[in-house]
């Protein structure tokens, strides 16, 4: 258990550590122990996480406020009720009245102890080392005379004269919790060898691809490569075994060195092939070929003088790629493929996360430029006068910093092909101007240039925002709105085609790594009754977590409620106003209105009784309801 990954535990219990540090050092697990505040928990979990540590573990409010803050999955040690129990049983004819500690939020049903036990019980919640020393210090001057909890509670009611003792999770908290971490650190690492896969194909799109493991057999190969090496699937491999003996691939199997840009002749044709090794951690795990014909490349002698204007610019997906087959999804392909049959330009509306990129990728590769540039780019994402240079270029020394030789800018990269010009509608008015006179005359003017250029370039541009509203609103160029939408296309959000999540989770878990069984006919009636505003990216990263945090392989349907829980909060808080009660309702779908209303109320039942300290007695008096109504209202959580 545990294989070679590290872990660290960080805490400001020395007795909390020394119990953790014991129990995965019986194991065989790498364990880390470090003592640290709250308030010097963070600097030192990232620390850790700089310095190799995979996992961090944090105990009771320090692990908690570590999941907060860190940027990085965190597994809490945190104490159960019966860790409570079993503290307090253990000193019940020694005190009379008890302080219990806790980070955050008061431990629920601390009255059932105080009566099973016939002791007084006060709680004490913080947030802070001070909250927690003021906190101890008030309950003694209330005549509190044992403190127990988790932390420096034991050592900072003994430092005022009282008794004090630590809370400390059981066994089988700490066993559940380092599987957990060991859980994550192999999700983390399949994550990892992944995407060091998919980096080093990304690196090679435009050539013939061709990838081995360790032991030079054939994992995959692109059409590409088929095509350059007049092959077929019967043949293919015989012949890519012979061109990859010819271009020395198992060198780089065997010394790790990438080799770039290397001329050889293959069945009386020269080829330019690109070898690079693929590694997880310091292993050698395989490589990828990437090579075209010689002949193929207009200007095989680019490499003495420049680097190929187009390398690196691919449109990587199909249709194939959007996912689902409802009628709103069947419907965008069907108009989108006759779309892209012409060299019209093309404007794409839809909300953040649908997919707008994805579709532009295929708009290209379904047309008659799909073997030319795609060039996709960002315009929310630079501020206005490096856009204005990265779209036309500029001249050596058109201003200070230029670069030597100047730049060809993205249109003229894009020449002959498609570019995608992602968020435009919040470009400046005076860029608007001058992308208004590209579309119209197909010719640029770089900055600090003397001439014109002409290019053939096919413009397909998106936006979140409403661009006819933007219009009305005087914010952008009803001229430049016209050239831009000759055709339109509108992608649904996810909310409105939920019979496709399921086809859509079963690839996002792929892609993951694991099965689509990890989820039930159930689990998918739970995610089908939320409205995404994020779309299938904000469902791509529900699934993330919900793979990190499953025990086992099976479906977890309070797992799933619990994290949608805490999307429909985390939304409601961002478009809730003072007007309102909450957004929560705007972010449910397929919900009846019994059940919205239903969920409010448990919602403000479990607020009051909190206020009350669980006192349900004075929160049915407060609400003007029976205490019978209080429990049955409240059973249906």
């Amino acid at each position: 258990m545990g294989k070679s990954y590290k872990f660290a535990f960080v805490s400001n219990s020395e007795t909390i550590s020394k119990v953790v540090y014991r129990h995965a050092t019986s194991q065989g697990i790498s364990m880390v122990v470090r003592l640290a505040t709250m308030e010097d928990a963070l600097p030192v979990a990232q620390e850790l996480i700089d310095a190799g540590i995979n996992v961090i573990l944090g105990g009771g409010g320090t692990g908690k406020l570590l999941r907060q803050q860190l940027k990085q999955p965190v597994v809490t040690i945190s104490r159960t009720h019966f860790d409570i129990l079993r503290t307090l049983f253990r000193i019940r004819h020694a005190a009379k009245y008890v302080a219990i500690t806790s980070y955050g939020e008061i431990t629920e049903g601390l009255n059932l102890f105080a009566d099973l036990l016939n002791i007084r019980i006060k709680p004490i919640v913080f947030h802070s080392t001070q909250e927690l020393t003021d906190g101890i210090s008030q309950a003694i001057d209330s005549g509190v005379d044992y403190v127990i909890g988790g932390g420096i509670c034991m050592e900072t009611a003994r430092e005022m004269g009282c008794r004090g003792s630590t809370i400390i999770p059981s066994s089988k908290v700490i066993q559940r919790a380092l599987e957990e971490a060991v859980n994550i650190a192999e999700s983390q690492h399949s994550s990892q060898k992944h995407a060091a896969w998919l980096e080093g194909a990304l690196d090679s799109l435009h050539e013939g691809i061709v990838g081995v493991d360790e032991a030079g057999t054939i994992l995959f190969s692109n059409t590409k490569a088929a095509d350059f090496l007049n092959t077929d699937q019967k043949n293919e491999g015989s012949i890519f075994t012979d061109f990859l003996n010819v271009i020395q691939i198992d060198q780089v199997l065997r010394n790790g060195e990438y080799i770039p840009d290397n001329i050889c002749s293959f069945d009386n044709r020269s080829f330019v092939t690109n070898i690079r090794p693929i590694r997880i951690n310091s292993d050698i795990d395989g490589a990828i070929a990437a090579f075209r014909p010689a002949t193929y490349l207009r200007t095989i002698d680019s490499k003495l003088r420049k680097h190929v204007k187009n390398r690196g610019f691919t449109a990587k997906y199909t249709f194939t790629d959007l996912i689902g087959q409802s009628a709103n999804m069947r419907a965008l392909r069907k108009r989108s493929q006759r779309f892209a049959q012409t060299d019209a330009n093309i404007f794409i509306q839809g909300e953040t996360g649908t997919g707008k990129e994805l579709l532009a990728h295929a708009l290209h590769n379904a047309g008659s430029r799909a073997h030319e540039p795609f060039v996709a780019v960002n315009c929310a994402a630079l501020p206005d006068s490096l856009l204005e240079s990265e779209l036309f270029g500029y001249e050596e020394g058109a201003f200070t910093g230029a670069r030597k030789g100047g730049k060809e800018g993205l249109f003229l990269l894009a020449n002959k092909g498609t570019i995608f010009l992602d968020e435009i509608a919040d470009i400046s008015a005076l860029l608007q101007v001058r992308l208004l006179r590209v579309l119209e005359s197909q010719e640029i003017f770089q900055v600090g240039g003397v001439r014109v250029i002409p290019i053939s370039v096919r413009v397909v541009s998106s936006s979140w925002k409403n661009l006819a509203r933007e219009v009305q609103a005087g914010r952008f160029r009803a001229d430049l709105y016209y050239r831009l939408t000759t055709l339109n296309v509108q992608i649904p959000p996810l909310r409105d085609r939920v019979e496709d999540i399921p086809e859509i989770c079963g690839v996002l878990l792929h892609r993951l790594g694991f099965s689509s069984h990890l989820l039930s006919p159930a689990e998918y009636s739970l995610l089908s009754t939320y409205a995404w505003p994020g779309n299938v990216r904000e469902l791509a990263a529900l699934l993330h977590r919900y793979v990190l945090l499953k025990q086992d392989e099976e479906p977890n349907s309070n797992l799933l409620a619990e994290l949608l829980q805490e999307l429909i909060d985390s939304s409601a808080q961002l478009t809730a106003t003072p007007n309102t009660m909450g957004a929560e309702s705007s972010l449910l779908v397929n919900v009846s209105l019994k059940q919205q209303v239903e969920r409010h109320e448990r919602k403000i039942i479990r607020q009051t009784l909190l206020k009350n300290n669980q006192n349900k007695s004075l929160t049915a008096q407060q609400l003007g309801i029976s205490e019978h109504t209080l429990w049955r209202k409240m059973k249906g959580e």
